[in-house]
């Protein structure tokens, strides 16, 4: 435990002014949006780019920015940076050719959940809920995740004072209170302030702990470390991780995963956009604000391994507390401000990934398994009855919260790697006729079998990540749609949206060309 720089009166009253910022956004926006179109939606919203941009970056990041980021540079070095830089490049090529259709029959479809796209495409309830249970099995243990990160941030920023699971408990009422009121919406609104305050954060931590360790010289760092441990700069890295499997696994669970597939993330990146434009405006920019994202927790990684080169695996996820300490010995009052700046940068980067993913999952809940297919009536309004689900899911993933997790980064990288079961589904519905329901069951059920195997039967999810899974699940995709036949009205309703889409869409480019 690293020394307590703040006291639980202040982390408490930090947490409150947060709080008391969500709350302020939850009902403004909810206000807003009654006066404007006479009710509540607590799960649907169209956004322009600058707020699009930002929804996207902070559901996307979640505590990687502050905890399992930096610890994973310090333990697996320079090559596991380079491996992650890769997708940047492959992003908005994937975005155009799958997301961006995914908006254009959205814009006449009117989706509310993942799965909604694929039962477009399939017309399977099956497939419906084999995907919402894979979205579910994703969701908990990630949220969860970002709730066991704020409670040990509180920790260890007083140094015990406050106990890690009292936090924890009350990141997930905050949470869940906050979706509750406001939805879709606020989230979004909530996050286009989050994301940017925690970029500069994670700057001003850089720039701050360099400037007092290192004399304000990155060279000065990098040389610490090529003579502390030389073999962070090569593969397979000091602890022998960034195999050369694992240069290609990494990158395609990042890609597909993390920026495609988890389900925040997939109607955020498939479902928000106002226009075109904010579309193609998230495609291209998203990936550069990752890059400075992803970069200033390499550099984290870098000092704090320069710095104290003997942490233990358990330790190096706290490598920011443990730099303010060492800050604290000649720059007490900066050190104090520091372990703010990471305590609510905790909070935002990781209830902003919560909050959007606990709304998507509420939705899921409510419209796909209690509606669809389970044909429930209710008497209540929908936005009462999506309250209670919401309520509900939000205590079930504090539960687990509560429960001993040994590293943040492990479930993060599950759930990365779990949802890439579903990219086959995806692309062969959109591009290939022929794709099937069979086809698609059976792709995404074998591939999330394969890939929880990867990790929790065979031990290789840290070297293959999903991309066995992600193999097979193309396979039979293509190979069993060969031998299965749908009927062609089945699909033929997103087909005639993709192409009125494209047709509408072409006009109005042109026009604005013109």
């Amino acid at each position: 435990m690293s020394k307590g720089l703040l006291s639980s009166t202040a982390v408490w009253a930090v947490f409150i002014a947060y709080f008391v910022f969500l709350i302020g956004v939850a009902r403004y926006t909810t206000w807003k949006e009654k006066r404007d179109a006479g009710r509540i939606d607590l799960q649907a919203g169209k956004f322009k780019w600058p707020v699009l941009v930002m929804t996207y970056i902070a559901s996307c990041m979640s505590v990687w920015v502050f905890f399992a980021g930096p610890g994973a540079y310090y333990r697996y070095g320079l090559g596991y940076f380079f491996s992650e830089m890769c997708i940047f490049s492959m992003f908005p090529i994937i975005c155009y050719f799958t997301m961006t259709k995914v908006w254009i029959v959205n814009q006449q479809k009117h989706f509310t959940t993942p799965a909604d796209f694929f039962f477009c495409r399939y017309q399977s309830k099956t497939l419906t809920v084999i995907i919402d249970l894979v979205y579910i099995v994703c969701a908990v243990p990630f949220i969860s995740a970002v709730l066991v990160a704020g409670g040990r941030a509180a920790e260890v920023a007083t140094g015990g004072a406050v106990p890690a699971s009292t936090f924890t408990l009350a990141c997930g009422i905050i949470m869940t209170v906050f979706v509750m009121l406001g939805g879709v919406k606020s989230t979004a609104f909530a996050d286009a302030v989050q994301g940017w305050f925690f970029i500069l954060a994670l700057w001003a931590i850089i720039f701050a702990t360099l400037k007092i360790v290192f004399n304000g010289s990155i060279f000065e760092a990098f040389q610490a470390v090529r003579a502390s441990t030389p073999e962070w700069f090569s593969y397979p890295g000091p602890i022998g991780v960034c195999t050369y499997p694992s240069r290609v696994s990494y990158p395609l669970a990042c890609a597909f995963g993390f920026t495609l597939l988890l389900p925040q993330v997939f109607v955020r990146s498939g479902y928000y956009s106002a226009g075109l434009k904010d579309q193609r405006q998230m495609a291209f920019l998203a990936p550069f604000l990752q890059i400075i994202v992803w970069g200033g927790t390499m550099l984290i990684g870098l000092v704090a391994l320069a710095a104290m080169p003997d942490l233990t695996s358990s330790e190096t996820e706290l490598v920011i507390p443990y730099m303010c300490n060492i800050i604290a010995g000649t720059h007490g009052l900066l050190a104090q401000v520091l372990m703010v700046v990471f305590l609510i940068g905790v909070l935002a980067v990781g209830l902003s990934t919560a909050n959007a993913l606990l709304m998507v999952m509420a939705s899921i809940i409510y419209k796909d398994l209690l509606l669809d297919i389970g044909k429930c009536k209710f008497k209540a309004s929908e936005t009462h009855v999506v309250r209670v689900v919401i309520l509900v899911f939000g205590a079930v993933t504090v539960f687990v919260s509560l429960m001993n997790w040994e590293y943040v980064y492990n479930l993060m990288i599950f759930a990365d790697s779990l949802v890439e079961a579903l990219f086959p589904a995806l692309v062969f519905g959109i591009y290939w006729k022929k794709a099937s329901r069979t086809g698609a069951i059976v792709s995404v059920t074998a591939g999330a079998v394969i890939i929880c195997l990867t990790f929790f039967v065979w031990g290789l999810g840290y070297v293959w990540y999903g991309t066995i899974g992600l193999a097979v699940s193309l396979v039979l995709m293509w190979a069993v749609s060969l031998f299965t036949q749908d009927n062609p009205q089945d699909s033929q309703d997103l087909y005639d949206a993709l192409d009125s889409g494209h047709r509408r869409f072409m006009r109005i480019n042109a026009k604005i060309k013109n």
